[in-house]
């Protein structure tokens, strides 16, 4: 791109003059120095695109409003143009000053003046239009970047509003209704998509199939991995008419192998909880996967957490614990994302201490109001720092 200081159209400075000889001296002082000048006099008609030029010299006369006149005409065309004019006149009563100023004239030259004093105004006019003109080049290309950005983030938005209706297309449309059970989920994201992921599914008569899975991480890269969790848990083999519910800790082992098979450059960190629940029996077989503990709630009786060991997954090759647990009339299991340790409960230390406090609060409460209350009074209002998923299952009394 071509500065406008160095264009020769706007390197011309104008000279407006009430007589012809004061018109050649002025000119012949600015030829001198190398510059390009366009003689204008008085009474003819106004010079064409003022705008164009890098200054305008203006001889005022005593007695004279001439000068004062076209100095108003210039300065209007110029409107917010960077030019600036110069008045020049052997007046030298204040009122005369006063009247060039507000007439537009950006500064003023007394006659006689030594020709150094001239040129030195002119040649700082000259460098602050030069500087201008950069800045104007400069803010030209910051809005021709500014527009490309905001097409970027524009398409980026869309994007990601559509990685959402993906993401969240995974996501159960409802939760499964069996005999004397009651599932809940309160699931917020920090941004747009999340890392945090979640199902529940109906295996047979007397199984449903549940998690609570989190990619290290959120925003596009960690959503793209519960997908890939979506997709890699498998939770029953069907051969023939036959068919096998695949335990737990069995579930986990698998799908931590496809992680690791998948050979990525960064390791794909992820925890999970899963869970295989009997509720004619009333039994939960449960394995972990580096997920935080989950929370059994007794109908009477503290809540406890129950520390099964197992690494994340997506890192070595590993074999996972797996449990069974009784789950009595009135008792409600609570499966949760690291998102839990920042909240915060009526005092209580940040984490799992505040938990547990909201969790005795709430404990009667039934399974969605329970999620619903605990989400509301250990986060309140304010931004999540990072995704929060609360899953419930609740065994009917």
């Amino acid at each position: 791109m071509t500065s406008p200081a160095s264009n020769p159209v706007t390197r011309q400075i104008l000279v407006c003059a009430a007589q012809m000889a004061t018109l050649h001296e002025l000119r012949r002082l600015l030829v001198a120095t190398g510059l390009d000048v366009v003689g204008h006099l008085h009474g003819t008609p106004d010079p064409e695109a003022p705008a164009r030029f890098e200054l305008i010299l203006l001889e005022g006369t005593p007695g004279s409003t001439e000068a004062l006149d076209l100095c108003r005409r210039l300065r209007a065309r110029l409107d917010e143009n960077c030019v600036a004019i110069l008045y020049v006149t052997d007046d030298h009563t204040p009122s005369a000053r006063l009247a060039a100023f507000e007439a537009g004239c950006d500064s003023y030259l007394l006659q006689p003046f030594a020709s150094g004093e001239l040129l030195a105004q002119v040649a700082a006019f000259r460098r602050t239009k030069e500087l201008h003109d950069r800045l104007a080049e400069k803010t030209v290309e910051i809005n021709r970047i500014n527009k490309r950005l905001q097409q970027a983030y524009q398409q980026l938005d869309q994007e990601l509003e559509l990685a959402q209706r993906l993401q969240t297309s995974f996501l159960p449309q409802s939760l499964p209704e069996v005999p004397s059970t009651r599932f809940a989920v309160q699931y917020l994201m920090c941004g747009r998509v999340g890392g945090d992921f979640y199902d529940v599914f109906r295996l047979d008569e007397h199984h449903v199939g549940f998690y609570v899975a989190d990619a290290m991480g959120h925003g596009v890269p960690a959503s793209l991995l519960t997908i890939f969790v979506k997709k890699g848990v498998r939770p029953k083999e069907v051969m023939g008419t036959q068919y096998r519910l695949v335990p737990p800790a069995e579930v986990l082992a698998r799908l931590n192998r496809d992680l690791i098979d998948q050979k990525l450059s960064e390791h794909p960190f992820i925890t999970l909880a899963y869970g295989l629940f009997n509720h004619k029996e009333g039994t939960l077989q449960l394995a972990r996967a580096g997920h935080p503990y989950p929370l059994y709630i007794p109908h009477e009786g503290p809540p406890i957490f129950w520390r099964q060991e197992g690494l994340l997954l997506g890192v070595v090759e590993a074999t996972f614990r797996e449990a069974t647990y009784p789950i009595h009339a009135g008792d409600k299991v609570l499966l949760y994302s690291d998102g839990i340790d920042n909240a915060t409960f009526e005092g209580h230390p940040k984490g799992a201490d505040s938990l547990l406090a909201c969790v005795e609060k709430h404990r009667a409460l039934p399974a969605k109001q329970f999620v619903e209350r605990l989400a509301r009074d250990l986060f309140g209002v304010r931004e999540l720092p990072d995704d929060l998923t609360l899953f419930v299952l609740e065994r009917l009394v």
